[in-house]
């Protein structure tokens, strides 16, 4: 992905990003998008809705609670400190909780700490392929998410690797074709991202992808502008001008 990695602020941002079934908080980073969805899980996972379960809310539950107010600001002023706080304490009393796992990581990516944002994402998946609660979709984004700190530290093949994992999970994730094609833009493979463009656009289409389109564009237009006769002839003309001053300067000697 040959892009500007430059890191936005992550805390505040809420959007639906390659999705619409649930809130997210979401980092962007250059043209890698990442996001983990919370507030589904505090009613398919949790159960902690009053009146959905009837039952009390766990320690790990109310752990998460508080540290998801403190990440999105619900109620109260944002604190990502607080929130991790919160968050870890959710973790120790529930190793398990795939929400607080997958929000831990994103706060220490935001961080980059991309060393304990590799960890709690590797936790997180982990626990969504022990749990019957966590679809594929969900791993698949945090797959994606994995991927992207391999990318933050330059392991592309690795990066790679998550980001392949995740298509395979839920081939529909945009945000795991993007990053995909860029992280193969990035290593100059344009046949592969041109394959990977094609795919995305039949499987999960995306007016995001457009992004990438001059690119690949101006790529092929120089091939196509520039065949091989016209680099000979460039080529033999550059070695006139650079052999005759040596002719010239031989012969008056």
């Amino acid at each position: 992905m040959a892009v500007d990695m430059s890191a936005e602020d992550h805390a505040s941002r809420h959007c639906t990003f390659a999705r619409s079934d649930a809130p997210m908080i979401v980092a962007r980073l250059g043209s890698v998008r990442i996001g983990v969805a919370c507030v589904m899980f505090l009613i398919t996972i949790l159960g902690v809705a009053d009146g959905v379960s009837g039952q009390p809310l766990t320690a790990a539950q109310k752990a998460f609670h508080q540290g998801y107010a403190y990440h999105t600001g619900e109620g109260q002023e944002a604190n990502l400190d607080l929130a991790r706080r919160y968050y870890l304490q959710a973790v120790k009393h529930d190793p398990t909780l795939f929400p607080a796992l997958s929000n831990l990581a994103l706060i220490y990516y935001g961080a980059k700490n991309y060393k304990k944002a590799k960890y709690y994402y590797s936790e997180a998946i982990k626990a969504a392929r022990g749990s019957d609660d966590i679809t594929g979709h969900q791993e698949a984004k945090v797959s994606s998410e994995l991927g992207a700190c391999y990318f933050q530290e330059g392991k592309l093949l690795e990066a790679e690797k998550w980001f392949r994992a995740a298509i395979a999970h839920d081939s529909g994730l945009v945000e795991a074709h993007y990053n995909l094609i860029n992280l193969l833009l990035k290593q100059d493979h344009r046949d592969e991202a041109r394959q990977a463009m094609a795919i995305a656009e039949r499987v999960a289409p995306s007016t995001r992808y457009g992004l990438f389109e001059g690119r690949l564009r101006g790529k092929q237009s120089w091939d196509e502008w520039n065949p091989t006769w016209v680099k000979v002839i460039a080529g033999a003309a550059l070695l006139a001008v650079l052999v005759l001053p040596l002719l010239r300067w031989l012969k008056n000697r």
